[in-house]
């Protein structure tokens, strides 16, 4: 999974970052005021950590409001007890919250709830000319690694996505499966399979001798 934290406090972000490197969470980016939080939404985060109180008197619910929007899943760091406050933050749906100074495993807790949440959703997402989309997995038939791009092919149209197919295999769930180089499946739409060609509904998609045998074990 990757990460954004949204943290004033160097040494507390750095505290953060370290914890979750040890339980296998990419941190993309460090960011210390709201306009970046803004702009890093280009990069299609999995989940946000949030701080409250900034420099500068930003009030971190304001990007709050914008995640619970968008349906982005993030949790408060706080260390402000004031009752107003946490009604404002609570009313903006955190996943979870966690107060400074935090312990690693509140941490732990904050992001496997994240991924409990993730799976049940089981959604990709992605980014469009109008902000981020997310698409039901179960739409989803395959997706085609075309250059520098993804092709992903849903019952309701094509998006196209920069980046690699190994990243999007990363951020969908075990329905998926790499059949080629340049083809992933939803397991849960093939129709028929012929010698070295599996069918998605009616289009036909070349398994890879490379990839054949994990086909065979699902």
């Amino acid at each position: 999974m990757n990460a954004i934290i949204v943290e004033d406090e160097l040494i507390i972000a750095d505290h953060l970052a370290q914890i979750l490197s040890s339980i296998n969470v990419n941190v993309i980016e460090i960011i210390d005021d709201l306009t970046e939080a803004e702009k890093s939404l280009a990069k299609a985060p999995d989940f946000y950590f949030l701080d409250i109180r900034l420099s500068n008197n930003q009030n971190g619910i304001e990007f709050g409001k914008i995640l619970n929007n968008l349906a982005i899943p993030f949790i408060y760091i706080t260390a402000n007890n004031e009752l107003e406050i946490l009604k404002k933050a609570i009313a903006t749906q955190p996943t979870s919250y966690i107060t400074k100074p935090f312990k690693e495993r509140d941490v732990i807790a904050a992001v496997e709830l994240i991924k409990l949440k993730t799976k049940v959703a089981n959604y990709l997402q992605i980014i469009t000319p109008k902000g981020i989309k997310k698409i039901a997995e179960q739409e989803i038939l395959y997706c085609e690694a075309k250059g520098s791009y993804v092709n992903i092919v849903t019952e309701n149209g094509t998006f196209v996505q920069r980046m690699t197919l190994k990243k999007t295999l990363e951020m969908l769930s075990d329905d998926f499966l790499r059949i080629h180089r340049s083809f992933i499946i939803n397991k849960h739409k093939i129709s028929s399979s012929k010698s070295n060609t599996i069918y998605i509904s009616e289009f036909p998609l070349p398994i890879s001798r490379a990839y054949k045998s994990l086909l065979i074990k699902e």
